[in-house]
Order: C-alpha cells, then sequence, then structure tokens
C-alpha cells in the first residue's frame, strides 16, 4: 500500500502489537490498556473507568498461560447498518483525505460484504470469542500475529485465537455494545486490498483496513483508526 492514509494504519497497527508485546513478555509496569488507541465506538468519557468494569461482576482475570476464553461473553451487540453514500461525505476540508481518495469507490453488494465482516470481528471482539475473530482476520494479520508471539515462549507455537486474547486489551464492560456499532458508507478498494469507512458510536467516523482472500473480503488490521 502506499499514501499517508495507509502509513498511518501500518503504524496504528504497530502500536497496537507492540502494547500486547509488554503482556505477554511480562513486563509487569506496562499493561495492554495503557496503549493510547481509540476503540471504534468507544466513549471517551468513560475510558478512565476502574479495571473493576472490564468483567461482569467481578475483577478483571488474566488468560492463562497459553489458554483461552472457556465461553464467549454474553453481550447486547448493536445491529449493522450499511447506509452507503460513498467516500465523499467524509472528505475533510484542507485535512488528509487519502483514505477517502484511495482506489475506486465499491458497489453495494461489496460495502455490504465487507461491513458484515468488520461487524463479525468487532462483535467477537466484544464477546472476547478468539476462535471467531480469528475466522475473519486476513492471513497478513494472523502471520504478524505469529511472528510477534513466537518473542514469548508462552505463546510461541499457541495459535492466532490464543495469542489475540493474550495481546488484546479488555474492554471495559460500559462500551462493549459500543465498539461494536457500525454504519457503513464506503469502501475504497484498489486491488486486493480496501479501507472500509464507516460511523461508528456517536457518529464518530474511522477506517480499516480490508483485504480480499480467495474473492472474500478479511479484516487487515487489529484496530480502526479515527479520519474525522
Amino acid at each position: 500500500m502506499t499514501g499517508e492514509g495507509i502509513r498511518r494504519i501500518a503504524t496504528l497497527f504497530a502500536a497496537v502489537l507492540a502494547a500486547g508485546a509488554f503482556v505477554a513478555c511480562g513486563d509487569s509496569s506496562s499493561t495492554a490498556t495503557d496503549a493510547p488507541v481509540k476503540e471504534a465506538g468507544s466513549d471517551p468519557s468513560r475510558e478512565s473507568e476502574t479495571d473493576s468494569d472490564s468483567q461482569e461482576g467481578g475483577s478483571a482475570t488474566p488468560p492463562q498461560e497459553g489458554g483461552s476464553s472457556a465461553a464467549a461473553k454474553s453481550v447486547d451487540t448493536a445491529p449493522l447498518e450499511v447506509s452507503g453514500g460513498g467516500a465523499e461525505q467524509y472528505r475533510v476540508e484542507g485535512g488528509d483525505n487519502s483514505i477517502q481518495e484511495f482506489g475506486e469507490e465499491g458497489d453495494e453488494g461489496e460495502l455490504e460484504e465487507a461491513a458484515a465482516v468488520l461487524h463479525d470481528y468487532l462483535v467477537a471482539r466484544a464477546e472476547e470469542d478468539w476462535p471467531a475473530a480469528c475466522d475473519v482476520l486476513a492471513g497478513t494479520v494472523t502471520d504478524q500475529l505469529e511472528t510477534l508471539a513466537s518473542r514469548s515462549d508462552a505463546l510461541d507455537g499457541q495459535g492466532c485465537a490464543k495469542i489475540l486474547e493474550a495481546l488484546t486489551p479488555p474492554l471495559p464492560a460500559a462500551v462493549r455494545r459500543e465498539s461494536t456499532i457500525v454504519d457503513a458508507g464506503s469502501l475504497r478498494h484498489e486491488g486486493e486490498r480496501a479501507f472500509l469507512i464507516f460511523r461508528g458510536a456517536g457518529g464518530d467516523v474511522y477506517a480499516i483496513v480490508m483485504e480480499q482472500e480467495s474473492g472474500s473480503w478479511k479484516v487487515g488490521a487489529l484496530a480502526t483508526t479515527p479520519i474525522s
């Protein structure tokens, strides 16, 4: 990929992985929640809530070494919306519009397909259903996760789901539903790469990399990035 917007995505992705690496390697001075990553649909006014909100009815429990969640959390998720309308509506006058201008506008069917895949990922993320999250991640993402995990004796060779669980900051209970809000408006694609642009909670606009594998869209990054 080329362009400032793509470099911004790559930088954010690297930051998420780097934050997770501190947890995987057992650095008690840093935690995954220290990473300055804005989740799609999150409410900034709630970001300062205590760790006690990260579990339903108790204190947060870190994943067991090499293990995974016993069961997915039951989360009241938001329904997917696909309003469409194209990237023009997201242009920022005088700002960086490299994502909005990337490639060409996808058709309605492509937008709906990509949006459904992203929504599935965000729901799996909110429910901490790591196998389901891995199912919709692009191979480039899972490869990077495995490369990062190879630096940790506890995670090396554990597979996507267990690695993703260990490296992903928990969502506070108060924002889990908000994190699944997606109103998709544009899919800008070039070849097998694309940016899906959508509105999350509060109408904030985000973009995320999508990649096409065997004719199907996959999520190409662990986190979204705000573009307005």
